[in-house]
C-alpha cells in the first residue's frame, strides 16, 4: 500500500447538514452548497474546522464558512 493511498484513508471526512431540506452529507473536502436543493446555507457537523486567517471571524459560524469551534 502506498503512502498516499494511507493518507486518504486517514483523511478526516467533512458531515453537513443542509439548513433547507434538512440533507445530511458527507464529502472529502468542504462543500459550498447542498447536493440535494444547491442551498448554500450549509451546518458543518463533523470534520476539521475550516478557518480563515487562523481563528473564528465573530463567533458567528456562519460569517465564516461554518466553522466549529
Amino acid at each position: 500500500m502506498e503512502s498516499h493511498e494511507v493518507e486518504e484513508r486517514t483523511k478526516a471526512k467533512h458531515v453537513y447538514r443542509c439548513a433547507d431540506c434538512g440533507l445530511v452529507f458527507e464529502c472529502d473536502d468542504h462543500a459550498e452548497k447542498c447536493p440535494n436543493c444547491r442551498c448554500r446555507v450549509l451546518i458543518h457537523e463533523k470534520g476539521e474546522a475550516r478557518r480563515s486567517g487562523g481563528k473564528c471571524c465573530s463567533g458567528s459560524c456562519a460569517g465564516c464558512g461554518g466553522c466549529s469551534h
